[in-house]
């Protein structure tokens, strides 16, 4: 009987995971546009079917989420790891592309994810590696024209979209960038005008509790019930405490402080239990005080997202019930049995709604408990070993939309696509083999 050992059976290596972030900028390098003002990256291979009303206003060009921003982002990345210059002019390309063709409309869109925010921080990046003055000019263009293209009323300010963090109060953490490259407060003004917008949505849960009502999905996704509350970090109250608490890291201002606290305790009141885990419902019911029965993994509508806004509350008030609970999300992940099981709340491998956003999730984790570390290196193989590979690289094939699952593509993204992927592969090689690497925003 021969000793030889079968490879599909053999562990991943850490070296695989880089293999894998070069093996998705082969990918991307094979669906580059090239321009004289510089050079985008198609949204995906199969790019040709008309989006549906929620894709089209994140999945676009120009976004950080899908586009040439968030791609050109993780580029950066590669280049921090491997020192190869290529990547670096590739998002040089990106940048004067975008300098090059903005239009004064687009800030019309302001968000950080799915908007101009997005393009501003990605050009801010772009300054911080290369010192090139025209990319921190252009960032900050996009930081005034955001502010005086929204409309100031009885309501506050506010643009086309929703107050939501993957919305339009993504701003928000752009300005506090822009006022600390600046020195200019007029920025925290400008964050504290948003903020105190949605102050304005805030709906009492009880004596100690708020949350944000800011938007109802069932308007993009017909087939749920309509008047749900989406409490999680994407576009419900983990995200509003998220941008309160960094608010206050920011200025000292304990008013939001205590706003953030006030969101955190609607979460913890909502969340379901088992034990030593505890995850947060997609939907929350007003009348019935009910959670709706379906709950999500990633970083958009669960654990892996409101973690973030958790783990800031405990990073500035040292307060051991931030701890707690953010070590409960950890366990709803494990118990669930992430990587390996898929189920109705996790089945992407993007950094929006699957293993990509588990992966940074674990690894941050890991900071406070090593743990969790065993954690992040299984994600990782499960995310190296789910890759497909051929000839132009590597990419994963995935349904964005869970409720149209039979609506498949190779994205090629920073949040819904292969560069997200990459990017986590990446952080975790950096974080494995001690290499300084550029965080995503959410992570630093």
């Amino acid at each position: 009987m021969s000793n030889v050992k079968i490879d599909l059976f053999k562990p991943v290596k850490t070296s695989e995971y880089l293999q894998a972030a070069i093996g998705v900028a082969d990918f991307i390098r094979s669906n580059e546009i090239v321009t004289p003002e510089g050079k985008y990256w198609k949204l995906g291979s199969t790019e040709g079917k008309v989006p549906d009303k929620a894709e089209a206003s994140f999945i676009h060009n120009r976004s950080l989420y899908a586009g040439a921003p968030g791609i050109a982002y993780f580029l950066l990345q590669l280049f921090d790891v491997t020192g190869d210059e290529k990547y670096l002019k590739d998002a040089i390309a990106a940048g004067d592309y975008l300098v090059a063709t903005y239009k004064e409309e687009y800030s019309k869109n302001p968000g950080i994810h799915s908007g101009a925010a997005g393009e501003g921080l990605f050009l801010k990046t772009l300054y911080d590696k290369t010192n090139d003055e025209k990319y921190k000019k252009h960032a900050i263009k996009i930081a005034d024209d955001i502010y005086n293209s929204g409309d100031k009323d009885e309501n506050g300010i506010h643009w086309e979209g929703f107050y939501d963090f993957m919305g339009d109060a993504g701003a928000v953490i752009y300005w506090l960038k822009i006022a600390d490259i600046t020195g200019d407060s007029k920025y925290i003004g400008y964050a504290k005008e948003v903020l105190d917008s949605i102050l304005k949505l805030s709906v009492a849960y009880d004596d100690e509790a708020v949350y944000w009502k800011l938007f109802d999905p069932s308007e993009y996704f017909g087939s749920l019930p309509k008047g749900g509350v989406v409490p999680n970090f994407a576009h419900g109250t983990a995200g509003v405490v998220y941008l309160f608490t960094k608010y206050y890291e920011a200025t000292g201002d304990e008013f939001y402080l205590e706003e953030a606290k006030k969101g955190f305790n609607f979460l913890e009141k909502i969340a379901i239990y088992d034990e030593d885990a505890a995850i947060v419902p997609y939907l929350y019911f007003e009348e019935d005080k009910k959670p709706y029965d379906v709950y999500y993994l990633g970083y958009c509508h669960g654990p892996a997202g409101d973690g973030i806004a958790v783990k800031e509350l405990y990073k500035v008030t040292k307060d051991e019930k931030y701890l707690d609970f953010y070590n409960k999300l950890c366990n709803a992940l494990i118990n669930a049995g992430v990587p390996e099981r898929r189920s109705s709340g996790y089945w992407n491998d993007c950094l929006c709604c699957g293993s990509a956003g588990v992966l940074y999730h674990f690894l941050e984790a890991a900071d406070i408990d090593e743990k969790y570390l065993a954690y992040a290196k299984k994600t990782a193989a499960k995310t190296v070993s789910d890759a497909y590979k051929d000839s132009d690289g590597y990419r994963w094939y995935n349904a964005w939309t869970r409720l149209k699952p039979w609506d498949v593509e190779a994205h090629l993204g920073l949040y819904v696509g292969a560069a997200g992927s990459a990017s986590a592969l990446l952080a975790a090689y950096a974080k494995l083999e001690g290499i300084e690497i550029t965080s995503l925003f959410e992570y630093e």
